[in-house]
């Protein structure tokens, strides 16, 4: 069998008999001693084989290129379809504990009307009418927290020299883990108004809930952004019923404390969920305490 076989002093192409394979001779063309190929691996020329191999090589890169450009797209498609699997539970969790706060924030109001036969009212104004102090403060000692209601100081507003050394003290109890806003802030609300549960300088007692202390919401999470757990600030019937100025983005609709609604404690302590297709009609009669009109369980 013939070897195939260039001259790399004047690239003369000969081809030479097998049986010389390793052996060293004269070119016959131009008479300069070479040596033929004795291997298979040397049949190609030098020149050849690194240009073939630098090929093997290029084409290892781009596959290990591709190889990641495919893992990555895997990895961020499973990350897509995966998330809501992850955030479900996570969600889930923080709208259990937002449930436990407000049933919190639900026996501390039974207990200011046990020791007082009243409920609290929304807050306290001072002699022109202005909002001093929040139901929030006034139910601390029943939420555990009677030391930081020794230390505010009545004498002043909410938001007075003293008293605002406890703004950045907000009881957990006030904040919703599911609120990224600031920890201090909140958005759990009462509702003043008329046929509401909440007056200014006034207490209702369990009695004139002639709807039923399980029929009427108590505190709500408010659509609007979060205020200062201790700005007395109230939240007004129309205001509760009506979509947040605020809100700029309408595109997926108002934003929901949680997913697809929001929850809220009853004048009995219990906790419910209130979905976001309740409409505003139904949510104004579980805000009125005197109606007569009562809303069936199965919408929330």
């Amino acid at each position: 069998m013939a070897i195939p076989f260039t001259c790399p002093h004047c690239g003369h192409r000969t081809a030479a008999s097998e049986a010389y394979a390793g052996s060293s001779g004269p070119c016959a063309h131009c008479g300069a001693i070479v040596k033929l190929p004795g291997a298979k691996a040397e049949l190609a020329s030098p020149g050849k084989y690194l240009v073939h191999s630098g090929v093997v090589r290029s084409r290892g890169k781009g596959l290990n290129v591709l190889s990641v450009v495919v893992l990555a797209v895997v990895v961020a498609a499973c990350g897509y379809l995966l998330f809501p699997a992850i955030s479900t539970p996570r969600e889930a969790s923080r709208r259990s504990h937002c449930s436990n706060n407000l049933k919190q924030i639900g026996l501390a109001l039974h207990g200011y009307h046990d020791q007082y036969r009243v409920f609290p009212p929304a807050f306290i104004t001072d002699e022109n009418g202005r909002p001093m102090h929040s139901w929030r403060v006034l139910i601390l000692p029943y939420m555990e927290y009677g030391e930081l209601y020794k230390e505010y100081n009545f004498d002043e507003p909410w938001d007075g020299p003293k008293n605002r050394q406890l703004m950045e003290q907000c009881p957990p109890i006030f904040h919703c883990p599911s609120d990224e806003g600031d920890k201090n802030s909140t958005r759990y609300r009462v509702v003043v108004g008329p046929g509401t549960g909440w007056k200014a300088n006034a207490s209702i007692t369990i009695r004139d809930i002639a709807d039923g202390t399980s029929n009427s919401v108590a505190v709500l999470e408010t659509l609007r952004p979060g205020r200062n757990w201790l700005d007395p600030a109230p939240l007004t019937l129309d205001e509760a019923l009506s979509p947040p100025q605020e809100q700029t983005d309408w595109t997926s609709g108002p934003r929901f404390p949680h997913l697809n609604g929001r929850q809220a404690v009853f004048f009995d302590g219990s906790t419910h969920f209130l979905p976001a297709d309740l409409d505003a009609e139904k949510l104004g009669r579980l805000l009125l305490i005197n109606d007569g009109e009562e809303i069936p369980r199965d919408l929330f």
